[in-house]
């Protein structure tokens, strides 16, 4: 990995470049160069002319190899945190209460979510939608069973199971839309990485990576939010407020256009009084104090907007704010947004480039929390922690994956497109019918996942793959639905014992579907009505039970039941004892 990178910032208002060098542990700023675009051609931290942005960073990049002596040919970039896109979404999913949730049950309910939210985003299919973004990352928010908040579903059971993500998308226009850029300029492409993950790098130390911090780059147009846990950002947003709305402001009760409001603003900082010219060419001096509150209500309005994307991203109000950016020093901010999410104002801090002890140079224009993200993305290339795309092959067709934490089988398919139902295979649906008024569900038949090779080899969902790897899948089958015969469900206790002449008889009980009578070997059809009933026996029945005759006349039958005369209509009951017997007639 080379040891010096040419880091190239192209914002809304600005151009910045920035040749940062590593030593040891330190980085040091060679050079920088600060162009201000000529006219309008970034909109929101996306390209919207790639010729006239192109002819900026072609002047920067030709005045910083004047001074350097030698030729710049690759670049380290950054895609603006604007650009990205967080999608809420909930999934729910209907579950056999019989049978345990397992990891591949957790797995669908996760693309099924993933996929949603894509689908939300693009307005198309899951499978077109990842072909116009890249999912920069997801969380989980919180699993539920059968509605209700859980820890971890796995090892649970229930009829249904649902889950909250939150997933980031990144337009591929955008970062096409950079390399376009880099071309036209003869520069090739050192790296990608995103504005917050860049700030990042530099604004928040390796200590608090693993707090709960919220990550505010306040720029001209926009403020970008990320949020981070558990040592990863999560989560990213924008607001489309920042300083130019407080610049509008402060001309428009002073009278003032836009550059000199601008300026005004910049002085408010490190200034009892301010001067300015007006439109009309008056010369005025005015207290700064005056300025601030022509601006109040404006500040607040910008600080409860971004405390309100905080706690939407967030969920609660984080552990600490860290502002960059230039509007980051705009007085009584930080306050604001303490107040806001009810937070101690000390925990809202401005990172400052000068404060941060492992980067040497600097100065001049390029210093305080405007110089964080340019100097971050080059940090990100020199470290290695940038993002990459891979190209990978699934059953012959290239898909592109953003190549973040080592991706597995299971990301690239779900790039892909592939729903659950192809990947792991869903289970068969339940026979459900009802058994003596009680409904009751026999669970299908688990499906069976998919076959997946890589590169030849036997593979599983959560192998990794690397760029050019060839996915080979054979799609995975569902189950077979739930089956079963009436004569599962014959209990013992459904049985009548009865003992006849001292030899005990079993007398199975009599079965109907939908009302019409039915054989113990008959299939049970799908949401029927099933019922078993014991035999109401009387005597005259035991003759279509057993073999005894009754043909001829060699007398009477003698009928006794436990011991007693009885006739052929005498009912019997469970455990009785009948005893049949022929007495001769003499005349």
């Amino acid at each position: 990995m080379s040891s010096e990178v040419f880091a190239l910032d192209i914002g809304t208002r600005t151009i910045v470049g920035v040749i940062l060098a590593k030593n040891g542990r330190d980085f040091s700023i060679k050079d920088y160069e600060i162009l201000e675009h000529e006219t309008r051609a970034m909109y929101d931290g996306q390209i919207h002319d790639v010729e006239l942005v192109a002819e900026g960073v072609r002047r920067l990049k030709e005045s910083l190899e004047s001074r350097l002596g030698y030729e710049l040919k690759r670049a380290a970039v950054a895609a603006a945190g604007r650009t990205l896109t967080t999608v809420e979404t909930k999934v729910e999913k209907k579950l056999s209460p019989f049978r345990e949730i397992d990891e591949n049950d957790v797995k669908s309910l996760t693309v099924e979510a993933l996929q949603k939210a894509i689908e939300t985003l693009s307005g198309k299919s899951a499978r077109e939608g990842f072909l116009e973004y890249n999912c920069v990352g997801y969380s989980v928010v919180r699993w539920y069973l059968e509605d209700q908040p859980i820890e971890n579903l796995i090892g649970q059971k229930g009829r249904s199971a649902a889950v909250d993500v939150i997933a980031t998308f990144l337009p591929r226009a955008v970062v096409e839309g950079l390399i376009s850029v880099l071309k036209r300029c003869g520069l090739e492409l050192e790296s990608i990485t995103l504005e917050p993950i860049a700030a990042s790098s530099i604004a928040v130390p390796p200590s608090m990576r693993n707090l709960n911090i919220a990550l505010v780059d306040i720029g001209a147009g926009t403020s970008d939010i990320a949020i981070s846990r558990e040592g990863t950002i999560f989560a990213y947003g924008m607001v489309p407020t920042a300083g130019d709305e407080i610049t509008e402001k402060i001309c428009e009760a002073f009278i003032l256009d836009f550059q000199e409001g601008e300026r005004v603003k910049r002085k408010l900082q490190d200034s009892t009084f301010v001067e300015f010219t007006d439109v009309l060419g008056i010369e005025r001096r005015v207290e700064t104090k005056q300025v601030m509150e022509a601006i109040r209500e404006a500040v607040w309005d910008l600080a409860a907007q971004i405390a309100g994307k905080i706690l939407e991203l967030n969920g609660k109000p984080p552990a600490a704010v860290i502002c960059v950016g230039g509007g980051s020093l705009l007085p009584g901010l930080r306050e604001a947004i303490a107040e806001n999410l009810e937070i101690p104002k000390e925990r809202v801090g401005v990172k400052s480039l000068t404060t941060v002890n492992f980067i040497k140079g600097g100065g001049g224009d390029l210093t305080g929390p405007f110089a964080i993200t340019p100097v971050g993305i080059g940090v990100n290339a020199l470290e290695g922690t940038t993002l990459s795309f891979i190209r990978v092959w699934v059953n012959g067709e290239m898909v592109h994956v953003l190549d973040k934490e080592d991706p597995t089988v299971f990301h690239v398919l779900m790039h892909a497109g592939y729903p659950a139902s192809r990947i792991l295979g869903l289970p068969g649906p339940a026979l459900t019918f009802e058994l003596n008024g009680k409904l009751t569900v026999v669970p299908g038949k688990l499906g069976v996942p998919a076959a997946i090779k890589v590169d030849g080899q036997e593979a599983s969902l959560d192998d990794r793959v690397k760029d050019g790897s060839k996915i080979e899948i054979e799609e995975a089958k569902p189950g077979a639905p739930g089956r079963a015969r009436i004569r599962d469900f014959i209990k013992e206790e459904d049985r009548i014992h009865i003992f006849v002449n001292g030899r005990k008889i079993s007398v199975e009980p009599r079965v109907f579907i939908d009302g019409k009578k039915a054989s113990f070997d008959d299939e049970i059809p799908p949401d029927s009505s099933v019922e078993i009933r014991k035999q109401d026996l009387i005597v005259n029945d035991i003759f279509s039970i057993i073999d005894f005759d009754l043909a001829g006349s060699r007398g009477f039958l003698d009928i006794k039941v436990n011991g007693m005369p009885a006739t052929l209509t005498t009912a019997l009951n469970a455990g009785d004892s009948v005893e049949l017997a022929w007495k001769n007639i003499h005349i």
